[in-house]
Formats: C-alpha cells, sequence, structure tokens
C-alpha cells in the first residue's frame, strides 16, 4: 500500500442497497474499495442491505397496529437475514464478532419492539429514528469488518460521530460547520494513517447528540454531506446502473448513458423521479464544488455519469425523459369577481408548511382557476388541508368545490440545452399527439431546463416511448456513446 502522503485525493465512495445485497456483492465493493485506496484517501458511506430499511419500518408498523405475531416475524426475517449474510461472507471462526455485533443490533431493535407493544404507546419520531438507522449501522460495520480482514485496513465510524443536524427528527437538515469539525476530528484522522473510514449512511446525531435520519434514501445525501464538510475531490455514488440514463430502459431499450449531465439537470431528473441521486444530495456537492459520478458496482470498469457545473452539449439539446406515474391533479376554481391570488398565497404557504412538494402547478387568471399536480400519495393530504384551510371560502361559495383526477402521470423532458432553442415545444408535443394522447396540463420552468405535462396514467409508457424516440434517434445515440467522460483511476497511476 502506498504511504497516505503519496495519496493526494480524497474520495467519498456511496455503495447502495443492491451493491452490499449479498456477500459476493460486498466483496466486490470490498475490492473496489481497495483498488481505489492504493492510489487516493478514501471515505466510505454505506447504505442498509437492500429492503432492510423497507423490513424495519414494516416492523414499527406492526407494533404500532400491535400486531405481536407479524412483529415477531418481521423480526426473525432481519435477523435471519444478516445471519445468513455473515455466515456467507465470513464462515467458520472468523464469523464470531460479526455475530456479536448483529446480537447487539437485533437486540436493540427487538428490545424497543416490545417495549411499544406491551406499553401499547405510539413510537416517537425519535425513537423511529434511532430504529430505522440500525440497517445501515450494520452492513456498514460488516463491509469495515470484512475489509479488515482483507488487506485494506479500515475503520468503522458511526454516523452520530460523522454528521451533525438539526433535531428535524425523519428529514433531518445538516449543520455543515458541525459536520466539518466532525470530520476534521474523526474521518480526516483515520484517512491519514492509511485507513478506509467506512461511514453508516442515512442518519446522523442532533446536537444534543440524539440519532436523527436523512429522509429515504438519504445514503447519499450522507455522501455530498461529508464529501463537502471533509473537502473531498469527487463523490462517487456506487449503484446498480451503468450511469444516469436518457430514459428508463423498461420503456426505452434503446435508452443510453449519457456522459455529463450538471447538476440542476440532476436535481430535476431526481425530483420528477429518475433514480438518479437523492433529491438533496446534490446540493452540497454544487455549493463545495466538486463533481459526482454515478458508476455501478456490478461493472466498475464503465466509467458512468459525471454530474458537474457545465456538462459537455449533446446533439440533442433534451437530455432525458422521465415519468412519476402515481400522481393526481387537484382543481381549485374560484367564483365571480373573487381574486385568487390570496387565496392561493395561502394554499402554497400551507403546502410549504406540511412540507409538501408539488410536482407542478397551473393558472388561469382569466377564469381565476389553480391546478395543482402532486404525487397521488399526497392528494388526501392536500384535499384535507384545502378542506381545513378553506373551510369558509368552501361554505360560502367563494371557491367552487374541489376536483380531483387521480389517475395522472407526469411525463418531465429536461435539459440545459433547451434554453433558448427555437421549436423544441413544437417539436415535443408533435411527438405527444403523434401517440394520439391529450395533455392534461402542462408547464414549463422559467429557467427553461425542463418541461412537464400531465397526462393519463394508462398512456405514460408511450408518451415516454415516442418523446425518447423523437429526441433520441440512432444518430444522437451514437454520438453520445463516443464522448464518455472518465473519473479518477481506481488504481495507482
Amino acid at each position: 500500500m502506498n504511504h497516505p502522503a503519496n495519496r493526494q485525493h480524497l474520495i467519498v465512495m456511496k455503495f447502495g442497497g443492491t451493491s452490499v445485497g449479498s456477500a459476493e456483492r460486498i466483496s466486490q465493493c470490498a475490492a473496489i474499495i481497495g483498488e481505489a485506496a492504493k492510489n487516493h484517501r478514501i471515505i466510505v458511506v454505506v447504505s442498509a442491505v437492500a429492503g432492510v430499511t423497507d423490513l424495519i419500518f414494516k416492523t414499527i408498523e406492526a407494533t404500532r397496529k400491535g400486531d405481536a405475531v407479524a412483529t415477531e416475524v418481521n423480526l426473525r426475517k432481519f435477523e435471519s437475514l444478516h445471519q445468513t449474510l455473515i455466515a456467507d461472507l465470513f464462515g467458520g471462526l472468523q464469523s464470531g464478532a460479526a455475530f456479536d455485533f448483529l446480537g447487539q443490533i437485533f437486540s436493540q431493535l427487538r428490545n424497543a419492539c416490545m417495549a411499544l407493544l406491551t406499553l401499547r404507546t405510539d413510537i416517537s419520531p425519535q425513537t423511529q429514528d434511532s430504529l430505522v438507522s440500525l440497517g445501515e449501522r450494520m452492513s456498514g460495520w460488516l463491509l469495515a469488518h470484512y475489509m479488515a480482514q482483507t488487506e485494506t485496513a479500515s475503520e468503522f465510524v458511526r454516523a452520530e460521530d460523522a454528521i451533525i443536524t438539526d433535531s428535524n427528527f425523519g428529514n433531518a437538515s445538516p449543520d455543515m460547520e458541525a459536520t466539518a469539525v466532525c470530520c476534521r476530528n474523526t474521518l480526516l484522522p483515520i484517512t491519514a494513517r492509511g485507513k478506509v473510514a467506512v461511514v453508516a449512511g442515512y442518519s446522523g446525531a442532533s446536537h444534543e447528540g440524539k440519532t436523527t435520519t436523512l429522509g429515504r434514501g438519504g445514503s447519499d445525501y450522507s455522501a455530498t454531506i461529508i464529501g463537502a464538510a471533509a473537502g473531498a475531490d469527487e463523490v462517487w455514488i456506487w449503484t446498480d446502473v451503468d450511469g444516469v440514463l436518457t430514459a428508463d430502459p423498461r420503456l426505452c431499450p434503446n435508452a443510453t448513458v449519457l456522459p455529463e449531465i450538471t447538476f440542476a439537470e440532476a436535481i430535476e431528473l431526481a425530483y420528477y423521479g429518475a433514480k438518479v441521486i437523492h433529491p438533496k444530495a446534490a446540493y452540497p456537492a454544487l455549493q463545495a464544488g466538486f463533481p459526482l459520478w454515478i458508476k455501478n458496482s456490478f461493472r466498475p470498469e464503465v466509467p458512468g455519469t459525471k454530474i458537474t457545473l457545465a456538462a459537455l452539449r449533446t446533439e440533442s439539446p433534451v437530455k432525458a425523459v422521465t415519468c412519476v406515474t402515481n400522481a393526481a391533479l387537484i382543481m381549485l376554481v374560484t367564483r365571480g369577481d373573487f381574486h385568487p391570488a390570496e387565496l392561493f398565497g395561502r394554499l402554497f404557504l400551507r403546502l410549504g408548511q406540511e412540507r409538501i412538494d408539488m410536482l407542478f402547478a397551473t393558472q388561469s387568471s382569466p377564469e381565476h382557476a389553480l391546478g395543482l399536480v402532486v404525487r397521488k400519495e399526497d392528494s388526501d393530504r392536500v384535499m384535507k388541508l384545502i378542506q381545513t384551510t378553506f373551510r369558509m371560502e368552501l361554505a360560502q361559495g367563494v371557491l367552487n368545490p374541489v376536483v380531483v383526477q387521480d389517475d395522472v402521470a407526469v411525463v418531465a423532458v429536461l435539459g440545459e440545452g433547451m434554453k433558448g432553442t427555437c421549436g423544441i415545444l413544437a417539436q415535443l408535443f408533435a411527438a405527444v399527439a403523434r401517440s394520439n394522447v391529450s395533455v392534461i396540463a402542462v408547464a414549463q420552468g422559467a429557467s427553461e431546463l425542463s418541461v412537464c405535462f400531465a397526462v393519463p396514467s394508462a398512456t405514460c409508457a408511450q408518451v415516454v416511448q415516442r418523446v425518447h424516440e423523437e429526441f433520441w434517434g440512432p444518430r444522437t445515440v451514437e454520438a453520445l456513446n463516443g464522448s464518455m467522460a472518465k473519473p479518477l483511476s481506481l488504481g495507482v497511476q
């Protein structure tokens, strides 16, 4: 191994749930990390094994319902899954420490669930965060322990010792200054000693030392928070796809990997359903000025996609098309000459207070109508919010009865190259028209980065296919495949 003084670049690597989903996958991750550690200082952020966080949430939900049988079944699934993983990964006498650590994690989870069942009290957000973060703690410890038994020296670090947040349990925000202090005191000394620092993703700690979580899928966010706080040169997000694609390959078989996209494009893609990165993960990288890479741990030789401030222009002004299949359109219409500005202002304020995101909104001033497109899972909350916020206006007839259309999908077409390019909207909606699909609502942001429109859910696939075919014909794909960028080398330079 090279002396740490010879390894100037600091890379934060994040491995997702499928990348650590089996003993074979963990071994592959360790090989990737070990190769990179020969030439760079490395901090690793780890997700829970695929499916484990969902399993913990299901277990907690069973305790809420007082279902002791389902609680016990889910607990045993958690234990059995990790027992099998440990046996496959270590085997024989080397597995003792791993089984001991699993026993500690399992006891914490089981004891909390049994106490909740016995007391018949609901779980607090603080307690829930302490439990749902156990999957990452388990997988992170296993990866570090496995690497320690190979030629790659490593050290496990609890998320609570790496990231400091506010006390908004379930969706915490980082305190970057306090986190930078943690990185200087905890993570960077480990890398300075020539070791790999392995950190549990998804969670952190409040200033009072209570475990917090960063929101579902928050391990990407953990990686970029740590990258910014530790002064990383790059952050690599290792997943199970070759990079960011021009469309969902299940819908568009000829979808291809984009060599580069901008942070703005990545944020839009994540917001509108593409599994690129956690929607918040781009911001720390953008502010700190380092690039992100999306790479495939199953095929580490593939360059992947670089996310940067200014990406290469592609032949097509449109970078990608994506969709949100489960959406709802909520229509509000005011009557008479009542001006809707105050009404709609109050609505947006309440949506913000409840942290409910809109996919997009449209307003028609002449008819005083507002259309809100939200995720279907949020539609009931939005309806209740409207009913309570505007009880008087609804009773007086100032606001018409609210209409909901819940069989809606949102298609988003985006790309920095769309800005100022004439004819894009005409080309886009001509392609949609050739699909014999009527557009329900449409919106384009002032930045011209994306165009979003709602269509009937049943037509979503054919619309995405037709739009992708329109902007990503064979000639464009061929040109794109010849312009792949490359990250810092894994091996010794």
